[in-house]
């Protein structure tokens, strides 16, 4: 099953790189949360603890970012003009089944952001996934946790 998760990521970084943000919902189960907790610089422990109690990052549903996809198709968004160049490395992936039939997911996450010639971005951190598979995967749950102390563009899809 390892195999298949790997691929199954790889081709995840693949659509959103290639700007088939479309497609890439199909991989996102309507129940879904997208989410990233604000890190703090307490013991790991306590970070994780208190992890619920912090305002995050952004914390998205299936429906919200079906929202900003679809801003993105009607070429008014100019925050895409030029467009953005991405390059996600999804490495260290370690896969293990759950109880109730989820599959959870650790991966360490590289990406790299360009637009125009001054604006160049590289964020890193893992990710904690929940996939469900029944007949087709879908994404359930997906918590990144960014290793940077101050994170200034937060309008990436990770």
């Amino acid at each position: 099953m390892t195999g298949e998760v790997e691929q199954l990521l790889y081709r995840e970084a693949h659509l959103l790189d290639s700007g088939r943000f479309r497609e890439w919902l199909e991989l996102l189960a309507p129940d879904l949360r997208y989410w990233a907790p604000v890190r703090a610089e307490v013991p790991r422990e306590q970070e994780k603890e208190d992890e619920a109690s912090r305002l995050p990052l952004f914390d998205e549903t299936k429906a919200s970012l079906a929202l900003r996809i679809g801003r993105l198709d009607t070429g008014l968004a100019w925050v895409e003009n030029p467009p953005t160049r991405t390059r996600r490395f999804v490495t260290n992936i370690v896969v293990e089944e759950a109880a109730n039939g989820l599959v959870l997911v650790r991966s360490n996450l590289m990406l790299f952001r360009s637009r125009s010639f001054a604006d160049e971005t590289i964020l890193v951190g893992c990710r904690e996934d929940k996939w469900s598979r029944s007949g087709d995967w879908l994404l359930k749950e997906r918590k990144i946790l960014i290793d940077h102390c101050t994170v200034e563009n937060m309008s990436l899809l990770l």
